[in-house]
């Protein structure tokens, strides 16, 4: 069922009925409600089709040939906490902007709108702001996020220094995920919002500059924010790359060293296994342990030359 309100200058948010409210909250899963919506006021069928999906879009759209006066569409995207998946917590929130009402759609399990009125009620004294403290809240649940995944950052960070295990990579690989959906997120929702504040004079309506200031402020930060940690972890990623090529050059450099080593004895063996006439101690009951003593020395020598090889000249 939808939930109704009114909203006014003196009285802010208060509980209404579907006769006398201006703002009307429907989620996205009653298709009956939105149809009858959808009908009554003669909007667009798909107004509130394709936003309950992480790569849904952002945006700022005019409603003409409506029953709302100066109405226009504005779909906006929300973190939510009660999910595990990046792309289920990216919830969108569609609003129907104009003169007389406002018309939200969100998703079933979300409480956000709940809370926006529970903590902002009595600030809550038109559309406008409605829509701001909207836009104020979501950031704020990017920022909290993000400050979240620095705290993840700092911990790879220190484990890519000491070890290249498989699950320090797949840390990685899920925070780059993480990263890159909220990063393509805000980059689409900053046009948006761009676009927003010159539609139908918004900001003016709005007449609240330090909410204004705030927002904006909250947006810089957050994508500053996203900006910071995806370089970091692109760093990181770098860093997992040298250690692993690090260790890699120190085993091929085992491994040449000791092949060289081997080659030593088995060079020696070879030739004195050559089934052919006049090898020093063929007839020597002696001759074996002379060459296995001879053997040993030589490949003695050529592993302490080895170790004492600085290699990085």
């Amino acid at each position: 069922m939808p939930a109704y309100y009114f909203v006014d200058k003196e009285k802010q948010v208060t509980d209404s009925d579907e006769t006398k409210c201006n703002w009307i909250i429907v989620n996205n899963k009653d298709v009956n409600e939105i149809e009858k919506i959808t009908q009554h006021y003669q909007l667009p069928q798909d107004i509130f089709i394709g936003i309950s999906y992480p790569e849904a879009i952002s945006r700022v759209e005019y409603l003409p040939g409506t029953k709302l006066k100066n109405a226009f569409s504005l779909v906006l995207l929300n973190l939510s906490s009660n999910r595990t998946k990046i792309e289920e917590r990216l919830t969108p929130i569609s609003f129907v902007v104009s003169d007389d009402l406002l018309i939200t759609c969100v998703e079933t399990e979300t409480i956000f709108i709940k809370n926006l009125i529970d903590k902002h009620q009595k600030k809550l004294d038109s559309f406008e702001k409605i829509i701001a403290y909207t836009i104020l809240n979501s950031y704020t649940h990017f920022v909290k996020e993000l400050q979240k995944m620095k705290q993840e950052i700092d911990s790879l960070d220190e484990g890519a220094r000491r070890t290249t295990e498989n699950e320090e990579l797949y840390k990685q690989a899920d925070l780059e995920r993480t990263i890159v959906y909220i990063d393509h997120t805000l980059r689409d929702q900053k046009e948006t919002l761009d676009e927003l504040w010159e539609v139908n004079d918004f900001a003016e309506k709005l007449a609240d500059d330090q909410l204004l200031y705030d927002v904006k402020l909250r947006q810089r930060q957050t994508e500053k924010m996203i900006s910071i940690y995806r370089d970091l972890l692109e760093s990181i990623g770098n860093l997992f790359s040298g250690m692993m090529d690090n260790h890699l050059n120190h085993l091929m450099k085992y491994l040449d060293s000791a092949t060289l080593v081997i080659s030593v004895p088995a060079m020696i063996a070879g030739i004195w296994g050559m089934n052919t006439g006049g090898l020093p101690g063929r007839s020597s009951e002696l001759g074996f342990f002379l060459v296995l003593i001879g053997s040993a020395v030589a490949t003695a020598a050529v592993a302490l030359h080895l170790l004492r090889k600085d290699y990085t000249k």
